[in-house]
C-alpha cells in the first residue's frame, strides 16, 4: 500500500480552503507484529482508528506539537497503516515542495490536525484520489526514518519518487 500512494493526490477542502498535493513518500506500519507501530502493544483510545476499517485516516501528533497522518490499510480488528512522509504542492499551498517534505511539515501546510483522525478517505472533506501511477524506474525504497531505539531498521518499508524535492531528509 506505501508504495502504491505514490502519485495519488491529497485534497484537503477545509476551514482554509482547498488544498491539494501529489503523495511523494509514503512508509509502512505493521499494526501488532511491528515494534515501531503505535498500535504493537494492542488497541488503545488514541489507537482505534488503526484498526480498520481500510481507507480512513489515523492521525496523531508528534512530540505533542506536529500531526502526522497515516491511512489506514486493514480490515476491521487488524491494525496497519502508511504514515504519509511527503508531497508536492499542487494546489492552495505555497510553491516549494520543501515545505512539504516530511510528515508534520505535509499537515501543517495542508492544514490537516487530529481533528481530522477516522475521516472515510473517499466520502470525506479529507480524500486520496486516484492519479497516474509512478513507473517503477522512478521509485526508491529504504527504511523507514527516525523509529525508536530497539525498532526493526532493516525492512525497507519506506518508498518515495526518486529525486522529489517533496520527500523528507534522513
Amino acid at each position: 500500500m506505501a508504495r502504491d500512494l505514490l502519485g495519488k493526490i491529497l485534497v484537503y477542502e477545509g476551514p482554509r480552503g482547498r488544498r491539494a498535493a501529489r503523495i511523494v513518500e509514503a512508509e509502512a506500519y505493521l499494526g501488532q507484529r511491528d515494534p515501531a507501530s503505535h498500535a504493537y502493544r494492542g488497541m488503545t483510545p488514541r489507537t482505534v482508528p488503526m484498526f480498520g476499517p481500510a481507507g480512513f485516516s489515523y492521525i496523531y501528533l508528534s512530540h505533542g506539537l506536529y500531526p502526522c497522518m497515516n491511512v489506514v490499510c486493514e480490515g476491521p480488528g487488524v491494525a496497519a497503516a502508511v504514515l504519509l512522509r511527503g508531497a508536492e504542492p499542487l494546489d492552495g499551498i505555497a510553491d516549494d515542495p520543501r515545505r512539504l517534505a516530511g510528515p508534520g511539515l505535509l499537515c501543517l501546510a495542508m492544514g490537516i490536525t487530529t481533528a481530522q483522525t477516522s475521516m472515510d478517505l473517499v466520502r470525506s472533506e479529507l480524500t486520496i484520489r486516484d492519479a497516474p501511477a509512478v513507473p517503477a524506474r522512478a521509485v526508491s525504497r529504504g527504511p523507514r526514518i527516525g523509529l525508536s531505539p530497539g525498532a526493526t531498521f532493516a525492512e525497507l518499508w519506506r518508498f518515495w519518487v526518486t529525486g522529489s524535492p517533496g520527500v523528507s531528509r534522513r
